[in-house]
């Protein structure tokens, strides 16, 4: 019996052992298998920071093919107005590299990868410009486990060079830290913090924020305009393992008690304003702002004067601020295209009045008068065109423009 026992404990050990080597073995050959991937995935060169595993062979100098389509690149008519911003040869590089190799690369991408989408499961990619600061026009893939994949795309890429439709020199291979879909589940992890951080705010329906990952660097940008110093710590503390870059987007929304309106320390100035927009009406909870200089887009079709107006959602407005009032609005979130535009504004300043040394009323007044003189039919925008005092007889004249009518009324100059 006691032999049988024996026996029954030294297979029972060797089991154990045994699955104790196999389960050594699983973690030795993963090892393994990801020291070998590292060894056939060596680093060529390091360019920007970043480690190349695979790039492409300038196999021929006969690039008619490519020099034909780059040539119809400078000639864009949007590039010779200007569209894309001053017309360099750095900015010519950039868009024929986006036009061309980015072009085929995707391609390639779709069909090795069956698409962007398969590739971010994989990798990253991004494009480099030169007009941005850049050291070279670029079409950048990041790959974070590199694989046989790899080799494909290599192919596919190869043969249009060796085709002379492309240049090797615009497109980089190399080894990411991340995939997309990872960054992706990274955005959606900050914001669901980020969003219950906003609940506890005092008015979470005023305040805004946006999260995303810089595709370069990984990094986690956070704009907000309502986070405490001890919520940025705790954000710090739960995404540790990330480097996380917040910005605060203009001033903190008001907590109760706190202002959310500025007055100027000295109510009037002699010097005529250029900034800010006049306020054309208030009510309980909104305002309507119209600016006070106009926007030429007569060279692309467009008004060749035409004022930005924005209705925006402001509580107690009408117990704040006055009709005829130049401010300036701080808006969070976004502008509604309409015309008016449709927003929320988080603060206000009101800008000091223009009066000129000989006049008893201040422009605020006199646009305040003038406005209600001009009220027309219909709820056309109203904006002023024109504003100026006369001395010599004493009174203001304000040219008021709605829609395609434009009109003069007159203000005498008298309290």
């Amino acid at each position: 019996m006691k032999k049988l026992i024996a026996v029954l404990a030294a297979l029972c050990f060797s089991m154990i052992l045994a699955s104790c080597n196999s389960s050594g073995e699983h973690k030795k050959n993963d090892k393994d298998q990801a020291q070998l991937n590292d060894e056939k995935w060596q680093t060529l060169k390091t360019i920007s920071g970043r480690n190349i595993i695979a790039e492409l062979e300038q196999t021929t100098t006969g690039t008619s093919i490519r020099d034909e389509a780059f040539a119809k690149v400078r000639e864009n008519e949007d590039l010779e107005k200007g569209l894309f911003g001053k017309n360099t040869p750095e900015l010519q590089e950039d868009l024929g590299m986006q036009w061309i190799e980015a072009e085929a690369a995707t391609e390639a991408i779709n069909k090795v990868y069956g698409g962007i989408g398969g590739l971010n499961q994989k990798g990253v990619i991004f494009l480099e410009n030169q007009a941005s600061g850049a050291d070279q026009s670029g079409f950048w893939i990041g790959i974070k486990e590199p694989d046989e994949k790899v080799n494909e795309l290599v192919t596919e890429l190869q043969k249009q060079v060796d085709e002379g439709k492309i240049l090797a020199k615009y497109i980089y291979i190399f080894r990411s830290d991340f995939t997309q879909k990872e960054n992706n589940q990274l955005v959606d992890e900050v914001h669901q913090v980020i969003t219950g951080m906003a609940k506890e705010h005092a008015a979470p329906e005023r305040v805004s924020f946006g999260v995303s990952v810089d595709t370069k660097t990984g990094t986690v940008e956070i704009s907000h305009d309502f986070l405490t110093v001890e919520q940025k710590e705790e954000l710090q503390k739960q995404f540790s393992n990330h480097k996380l870059a917040i910005k605060q987007e203009g001033r903190l929304v008001p907590l109760p008690g706190e202002t959310d309106v500025s007055y100027p320390p000295k109510k009037t100035t002699t010097t005529p304003l250029k900034e800010g927009g006049y306020v054309m009406s208030v009510s309980e909870n909104s305002m309507l702002v119209v600016s006070a200089t106009s926007h030429d887009f007569s060279a692309t079709g467009g008004k060749q004067k035409y004022f930005d107006a924005i209705s925006y959602s402001f509580p107690q407005a009408n117990t704040k601020l006055e009709v005829g009032q130049r401010v300036l609005v701080e808006a969070w979130g976004p502008i509604m295209e309409s015309y008016p535009g449709q927003g929320l504004a988080k603060y206000v300043e009101v800008l000091p009045t223009y009066q000129p040394k000989n006049a008893d009323l201040t422009e605020a007044e006199v646009v305040h008068q003038a406005i209600k003189q001009s009220k027309q039919e219909g709820g056309a925008v109203l904006a002023v065109n024109q504003l100026a005092f006369d001395s010599k007889s004493d009174q203001w004249k304000v040219e008021f423009t709605q829609e395609e009518e434009v009109f003069e009324v007159v203000i005498k100059d008298k309290k």
